[in-house]
């Protein structure tokens, strides 16, 4: 049976890097990826290109990463730095599961380094309520009724900026997946352009560390609210 996982974070490669491998292993299986950004990444943007630019080919540089897992990529627009809270992004999060009635939902760990990061976790977490909420009427934009849908999640994905009180309580084998995505990884500007982060390695020897803890070569792991921790998984 085929599954449909959506992967939701604040800036182009979040989820990309955090959850990436997990996306490429499910989607040799055949499974159905949805990536997700909150915003462009905008604030990242370096002094040769203006910010529309930059913009522009950073949503080309995650689409085609989506491509590349024959997956699809949305970016919902926010402004990079100041995802707002509140309602109204739950609501649009909610929407856009229960358009796209994914199986599973991922994300950023809910005490986050960044304030946009926590909102985003926010919205992922109410979304997924609402989306299920049987009282709760939504209509797209063409004013058709969305129809309830439940999604399983959300799980948080593990992050160096991410960590406090992150306890891994699912351990995901991705060997499957790491060669589609370490062939990938670097379509997304920021993982090889950071003046400060070396992002693909250190996200290569994070899964490698992690596949020892549970004997695979490659893992990734999430937690979840509570469940038995130290649990491995061959995907969701």
């Amino acid at each position: 049976m085929v599954k449909h996982i959506m992967a939701i974070g604040t800036h182009i490669g979040d989820a990309e890097l955090t959850c990436g491998k997990t996306l490429a292993t499910h989607a040799v299986r055949g499974d159905k990826i949805t990536l997700v950004s909150m915003t462009a990444g905008e604030r990242y943007a370096p002094s040769d290109r203006s910010v529309d630019e930059f913009i522009h080919y950073n949503i080309e540089c995650a689409a085609e990463f989506a491509k590349a897992l024959g997956g699809e990529f949305i970016c919902l627009g926010y402004p990079d730095g100041d995802v707002p809270e509140g309602k109204a992004v739950s609501y649009r999060i909610c929407d856009l599961i229960r358009e796209k009635a994914p199986d599973v939902v991922l994300t950023h760990w809910a005490k986050g380094l960044t304030e946009d990061h926590c909102a985003t976790a926010t919205a992922v977490d109410e979304g997924i309520f609402y989306a299920a909420l049987k009282g709760l009427e939504r209509r797209d934009i063409n004013n058709k009724p969305l129809p309830i849908h439940w999604a399983r999640g959300p799980y948080y994905a593990e992050n160096w900026g991410d960590a406090d009180g992150f306890d891994p309580h699912i351990y995901i084998n991705v060997t499957p997946g790491f060669d589609l995505w370490n062939e990938n990884i670097d379509k997304i500007w920021i993982v090889n352009n950071s003046p400060k982060y070396k992002y693909h390695g250190y996200f290569d020897a994070l899964s490698r560390s992690r596949g020892v803890m549970v004997r695979v070569e490659r893992a990734e792991c999430y937690s979840i609210q509570p469940h038995s921790k130290g649990m491995l998984h061959e995907g969701f």
